[in-house]
Order: structure tokens, then sequence, then C-alpha cells
């Protein structure tokens, strides 16, 4: 558990920094939400709902690309902050962002064969579903910092957490049940479409990941460390 709680401490002594990089994704993901949400396609007719999605097919077209663009240069550029922050570097949120779009295409296919893997494992019974999540998890480190390519990246996370694969998925486990169990709540309760939910569901997601990857970051840095103490 110690690096749960580490990780942990890590983001909140670095918390304006992280929310800064993460606000303008979260700001998307809760414009488009409140912008679907705003429909209120379960009390029309069905005519009327399509009526209405029709209207704002364009808005929402670019609020999921903006989303997508963004959230793909967030899971590479968060690693170039952390490293950063670790090595009291000068690179600001926005810049760390930057590095991430600049590799964009290679963390977009890699990010979505990750959720393809991830997802099938979901449906598996949940459990293998965090267990691949955090085996291949990996792969934005060697794209940013090693010039992997896509099954290259994958590899990679796989090998390296091999040897801690167990303690990976429990703590892969906890990070994750902590988010999905809170959209599981507001869906039970029926506030999954109002916008404070929308706002702290959003808070939820990225105050769970960026502890996640942070995680990962460490994983990795501990294992080039000694590697490179090794030769």
């Amino acid at each position: 558990m110690q690096q749960f709680f580490s990780s942990i401490n890590f983001c909140l002594s670095n918390i304006g920094y992280l929310f800064v990089l993460c606000l303008p994704v979260m700001t998307l993901e809760i414009a488009l939400g409140g912008l679907i949400a705003s429909l209120d396609i379960q009390s029309s007719s069905e005519t009327a709902a399509l009526e209405a999605i029709g209207e704002i097919s364009a808005q929402v077209f670019l609020l999921v690309l903006a989303s997508l663009i963004l959230s793909v240069a967030l899971s590479g550029g968060c690693m170039v902050a952390f490293r950063s922050i670790s090595s009291k570097g000068q690179v600001s949120p926005y810049q760390a962002l930057f590095a991430g779009l600049k590799k964009f295409f290679p963390l977009l296919w890699t990010n979505i064969l990750h959720s393809i893997a991830y997802g099938l494992g979901f449906l598996m019974l949940i459990l293998p579903g965090f267990y691949l999540y955090g085996r291949l998890g990996l792969f934005p480190l060697f794209i940013m910092f090693e010039d992997k390519g896509v099954m290259d990246s994958f590899g990679e996370s796989w090998n390296l957490t091999e040897e801690v694969a167990t303690k990976l998925f429990a703590l892969t486990a906890i990070f994750m049940s902590i988010q999905l169990s809170f959209g599981f709540l507001g869906g039970i309760i029926g506030a999954d479409g109002m916008l404070w939910f929308l706002i702290a569901a959003t808070t939820m997601k990225y105050a769970t990941l960026m502890p996640l990857f942070y995680l990962f970051f460490s994983l990795y840095e501990s294992v080039k460390n000694k590697s490179e103490l090794g030769s």
C-alpha cells in the first residue's frame, strides 16, 4: 500500500499543476456531458429525440473531437509533467500537454488498442480488465521517452510489469473501482445527468487517474534506474 499512498501524496503536493494540466480535457468532457444531458432524451418521443440530436450534432462532433485530441495528448503529456516535477524542471502544464500532442498518432492507436484490450477484460467478469489495464498501461512512457511504436510499447509495458503484476493489478483495481463506484452511485440516485454531478464525476475521474498514471511513471523510472545502475 506504500505505492498507493505515495502516488496520492505526490498528486496532492502538486495538485495545482495537475489541475491545470487536466483542466482543458475536464472542461470539454463536462461540456459534452451537459450538452447531451440537456436533450432529456428519455422523456422525449423517438422522433423528437432524433430531431434534437440533429440540431446539436455539429456541436457534439466538435466537442467529441476536441475531447479525444486532448485526452490522447494528456495520456502522454502527464508523463512529461511527472518527469519535470520529479526533476525540478521548468515544463509548464501546457508545454507538457503539447509534448503529448506532438506524439498524437502513436498515442491514439495505442490508446484505442488499450481500451479494446481492457474493455474485453471487463466483459470477462471485470477483474481481467483491471489486470490488462495495469499490465499494458505503461505504453505512453515508451512512446514519449523511447520513441517506441504501438506494439513495441505494449510489449515493453508487459515485460516491465511482469515482476509486479499482482501488486499492480491490486492498485489499479483500487483506483479504478473508486472511479467506477462513483459513477454507479450517480446512476442509482439519478444524478448522472445533473451539472453538479458531471463536474464531480469528471473531477473524481482525473483525481483517480493521475495517481494511477503516476504509479505507472514511478514504476517505469524505478526499473530504468535499476537497469542503469546495474550496467
